[in-house]
């Protein structure tokens, strides 16, 4: 009897340890649209270099990152990311899209090794879920520069705010693309305004 007991006991606490599992781990992608807009001639004649944006701290993770309120302390979630760290996915999809639409000759990343005429860089400073306010926030700041010289062509700090469907994770994602796609979008105008 005394042997019974404690198999039951030691039952029960091993099954009170194994607790439920753990929700599997989902990967987000940004796939902007199409561009609206697309050059007959390049406002960028040569070749366009995008370098990755950069990106501090909790920012720079993979892990979707929110705040409960606007200017809260962010946090980010534990089974839910971008494919890649939004510097990396930024730099990817902004490098297609640029591409897409002409604004260069050519449009490469610096992997390729390619000599270039124009150099991109930028920085990621804000890439979160307002989550008490079903809303996202993209606060991006970018630069084109001469790669021959160093003379400034854009320099703009890039906005947008989207509400998303929900609090729910996958609404902020969606709603994050669409905010990618608006400020892709105004970059190719401003492109198209400032170039040489």
């Amino acid at each position: 009897m005394m042997r019974k007991t404690i198999a039951v006991a030691l039952a029960l606490l091993l099954a009170a340890c194994a607790g439920p599992a753990a929700p599997p781990d989902s990967f987000y992608r940004i796939e902007p649209g199409a561009p609206g807009q697309r050059f007959a001639k390049p406002p960028l004649p040569g070749v366009l270099e995008v370098n990755r944006l950069a990106a501090d701290g909790v920012v720079a993770e993979r892990a979707l990152a929110f705040a409960r309120t606007e200017g809260g302390a962010l946090a980010h979630y534990k089974y839910d990311f971008w494919s890649e760290p939004p510097g990396v996915l930024l730099q990817d999809r902004l490098a297609h899209y640029l591409a897409v639409a002409g604004a260069a000759d050519r449009v490469v990343t610096p992997e390729l090794r390619v000599l270039s005429d124009w150099v991109l860089r930028g920085k990621v400073r804000r890439f979160e879920q307002i989550a008490g306010r079903a809303e996202v926030v993209i606060d991006l700041e970018l630069a084109v520069v001469s790669a021959r010289d160093g003379r400034v062509v854009l320099q703009q700090t890039y906005l947008a705010r989207v509400p998303a469907a929900s609090e729910r994770v996958e609404d902020a994602a969606r709603a994050m693309e669409k905010g990618v796609t608006d400020i892709f979008a105004r970059v190719l105008a401003d492109l198209g305004r400032s170039a040489p």
